[in-house]
């Protein structure tokens, strides 16, 4: 922790300044009237997630505890704008972006969001944030943690930011017993609490699309095929594969990259290709849906899902799409997400390594094997919930509540 401050306030000071940053350090600059408010009053719970996959694991938690001790307040902060924009109207909360992890910024964050609980969802902890908790003396609480790894701020290699999280951290709260076993190799006692992600998920059963999209869903010719939260990678990977039988909807991870999706689907000319924002609804080979907040209703419209991410970093939620009875297919980088091995093993989530996957995969499409299977994963996922109870009662014991 000696060098990695005057690291810190160099690359986000400097990368500031000279638009290195991009679009991200843009848009944490632009929100940070917050430094003119005064301190938050009163128990505040502050609940920092990376992006929107990580606030809806977190969300069954907040709520939980907001609910069972209604004199505490939320502040929730997002690192993406991926979870900022989608969800800071969020009513159960004052949404930020996480400010940039120097020393003073992380002093003035505290002294306004005077935390009184801070909890971290997954993986996204900073050096600077952490430091300044522990001086503080707030208790810190990592929730739904998976450990493939030991994540970079625990190696033995940087002893000192080691020891600032090994010391900040009170709580370690991972998902399986696996994962236990990696932070142990690595040192740090943990707590087995589960998977909140299934809670989350539990609540979308049954949710509706609205009338626009049913009357989309009812102009259609052919079965749909969704890709939810694509990447450019994702619509990559679609272009080997004949989808002529099928029509495609297309939801991007970053609206903002709508064109550039539609772009890459080279098989299909301009024409062919629709947007919901503009077009009204009629049969399509492409449509293209550049909304916030639809994709979860969209997948119980779908007949095939594919989800987002696989061909990237790592898939996005599988589970949303489970909630509405569906099985979906993913790109072959599955395995860094915690449920999805259990996912595959039930045969619930159709990884694709090659087109005889492909083919496995939409031969099934529309099919009643395929709608009793979704019926089944559904179930399923339902008999695995449980775990946001027990992290609430874990954050009351940090608190001594």
């Amino acid at each position: 922790m000696i060098l990695y401050p005057i690291i810190a306030s160099a690359v986000f000071s400097l990368g500031g300044r000279l638009g290195l940053l991009g679009s991200w350090g843009r848009a944490v600059r632009s929100e940070q009237g917050w430094m003119s408010l005064p301190p938050k009053q009163g128990k505040v719970i502050w609940m920092h997630c990376a992006s929107l996959g990580e606030f809806e694991m977190g969300r069954p938690v907040l709520e939980g505890f907001l609910d069972d001790h209604q004199d505490w307040q939320a502040v929730v902060t997002f690192f993406s704008p991926s979870g900022y924009e989608p969800r800071k109207g969020y009513n159960r909360a004052t949404v930020h972006y996480l400010p940039m992890d120097t020393p003073s910024q992380a002093k003035k964050w505290l002294h306004y969001c005077n935390p009184s609980l801070a909890v971290f969802v997954r993986y996204d902890l900073w050096p600077n944030h952490v430091r300044g908790l522990r001086n503080r003396n707030i208790p810190v609480v990592v929730m739904a943690m998976s450990a493939p790894k030991a994540p970079w701020y625990l190696n033995r290699a940087l002893p000192l930011i080691r020891k600032n999280f090994v010391d900040g951290v009170r709580i370690w709260g991972v998902v399986s017993e696996k994962d236990a076993a990696i932070m142990s190799l690595a040192g740090v006692h943990s707590a087995v609490l589960g998977n909140p992600k299934y809670d989350y998920a539990a609540a979308l059963v049954g949710l509706d699309a609205n009338e626009k999209f049913k009357a989309w869903k009812q102009a259609q010719q052919k079965p749909v095929l969704l890709v939810g939260s694509a990447h450019l990678s994702d619509c990559e990977a679609l272009n080997g594969v004949d989808l002529k039988d099928f029509s495609l909807w297309v939801v991007p991870h970053e609206i903002t990259e709508s064109t550039k999706l539609q772009g890459v689907l080279t098989r299909y000319e301009s024409q062919q290709v629709l947007d919901s924002t503009r077009d009204e609804p009629k049969a399509a080979d492409v449509l293209m849906v550049p909304e916030f907040g639809v994709l979860v209703s969209l997948y119980g419209l779908a007949d095939g899902v594919v989800i987002g991410g696989g061909w990237d970093k790592a898939t996005h939620n599988v589970l949303e799409a489970i909630a509405q009875g569906k099985v979906a297919a993913c790109g072959p980088n599955w395995q860094k997400i915690a449920e999805n091995h259990e996912l595959v093993e039930q045969g619930y989530l159709h990884p694709i390594h090659s087109f005889g996957d492909w083919m496995r995969y939409l031969d099934k499409v529309g099919t009643e094997e395929l709608v009793t299977k979704g019926k089944q994963a559904q179930t399923w996922m339902l008999e695995h919930q449980g775990a946001s109870k027990k992290i609430v009662k874990i954050l009351e014991e940090a608190v001594q509540l």
